[in-house]
């Protein structure tokens, strides 16, 4: 008896240890995505004489490589279990990542971008599988909703803490130390999970038909115009633009600019984790939810362009920042619904279609960014180690916002509820976080 619960307390302890291990890898996926270029904008373009669509394109690529694997990963993790996939995509993340700031040429950066994004689309659906293993469904939601918190985290430390980085190491030291970490995490979770001997699964053949089915489901067509609007606008300014802007439009100091984007993520974070609950204070249903998040989105785009005309200080533009990151509340309740308009056979892919439309959309916008900045260039201050774009620029940039937020509000009214709604309704689903 001794030794049984010896073993089982050794076993709990292992399983404790390759959450938080797998948890670390997911907080520097994260920060890979919102550290570059955002943070260090001016610090790239000044060292590599890049233009600013060429900046924002490193963000774009990362991403279009993301929300592109996916589906891949969606269907590999349930065919070949999610620790294989998980190493794998860790390996090639951290490669990405450590070569990354030795490059000197734009070419190889956006190689290495595209390896990092791709090893980085691996992550979160091979560690939500694992935890289901492990932990058992009681435990699911709870656990699934830390491993996002600690995400958040990991974008909150690309912000603030990367920007002084950079100050005292240069932004190639700090990257590279990232990259040397994020290879230190993947192996250590390979390593404890190997020694936990979870069973090798193997599931049902590779299919695309799934997935065909639930991008012809009519009923799912507005929630994703949703999808691919809101959260790509609030994330464009969050990890593209939103520093820049602060520099060149308000003349903060870069750490005050990096300090208000990472307050913009702290908010995304927590207003995620509420929204988990908005439900069920309106009766378990979804689309108020829904349209809240939109008209946050909408009220934020709003705030930056009138602070724009208005020449305001830096205070009502971080306001707007915080009214577009508190639209993340509506996150968790649209995966929910995303989930309860398809059969139940496909919860990974109708989590997966929404986060890969998602950050695609993040990546078109990011493009589009630095093809308007690029519009206003021959205007642009230039200073000795970076250009300062005019208002008009980011004044056409966040009507661009403002008219795709038009449009996402028109689908949103258009949404329906699931037929099936009750309190025990995909509350799993419900706590599962932002896009992955």
């Amino acid at each position: 008896m001794p030794t049984t619960f010896a073993s089982s307390l050794a076993r709990k302890r292992l399983q404790i240890l390759a959450l938080v291990a797998m948890s670390g890898i997911y907080f520097l996926s994260y920060f890979h995505r919102v550290a570059v270029p955002g943070t260090i904008f001016n610090q790239i373009q000044s060292d590599m004489a890049l233009s600013a669509s060429s900046v924002t394109a490193l963000a774009a690529i990362m991403l279009y490589t993301y929300a592109g694997v996916q589906l891949f990963v969606g269907l590999c993790a349930d065919r070949f279990g999610g620790v294989r996939v998980l190493v794998s995509g860790g390996l090639v993340m951290a490669a990405g990542a450590i070569l990354f700031p030795l490059c000197h040429s734009a070419p190889t950066l956006y190689f290495c971008r595209a390896l990092t994004g791709f090893g980085a689309g691996f992550m979160y659906l091979s560690i939500l599988r694992e935890v289901s293993i492990m932990f058992g469904p009681r435990r699911f939601p709870m656990l699934i909703a830390m491993v996002g918190g600690v995400g958040f985290l990991g974008g909150m430390a690309a912000t603030l803490p990367m920007e002084r980085a950079t100050m005292l190491i240069s932004w190639r030291m700090a990257l590279l130390a990232v990259g040397g970490l994020t290879l230190f995490s993947v192996l250590l979770a390979a390593g404890v999970i190997k020694k936990l001997g979870l069973p090798r699964t193997r599931g049902a053949a590779l299919s695309l038909r799934p997935i065909g089915e639930i991008l012809s489901n009519r009923r799912c067509w507005p929630l994703l115009v949703c999808n691919v609007i809101n959260f790509p606008v609030y994330f464009v300014i969050q990890t593209t633009v939103g520093k820049k802007f602060l520099e060149d439009f308000g003349g903060l100091s870069s750490a005050t600019s990096a300090s208000m984007t990472m307050i913009m993520l702290a908010t995304g974070g927590a207003t995620t984790l509420l929204g988990g609950f908005l439900p069920s204070w309106w009766g378990h249903r979804r689309k108020p939810v829904l349209i809240l998040g939109t008209l946050l989105v909408l009220m934020g785009v709003v705030i930056l362009l009138t602070g724009v005309y208005c020449s305001a200080p830096g205070s009502v533009f971080l306001a707007g920042y915080v009214v577009l990151a508190a639209s993340s509340c509506s996150v968790p309740t649209g995966t929910t619904l995303m989930k309860e308009l398809n059969r139940p056979e496909t919860v990974a892919l109708a989590v997966a279609i929404p986060n890969s439309l998602c950050y695609a959309g993040v990546a078109v916008l990011a493009n589009a960014a630095g093809l308007i900045l690029d519009l206003f260039a021959s205007k642009a201050i230039v200073k000795s180690d970076h250009l300062i774009y005019p208002p008009a620029a980011y004044a056409l940039l966040f009507w661009v916002l403002l008219a795709l937020c038009g449009v996402s509000l028109i689908a949103c009214f258009m949404i329906q509820e699931a037929k099936v709604i009750g309190p025990d309704a995909t509350a799993d689903v419900a706590k599962m976080g932002e896009p992955i």
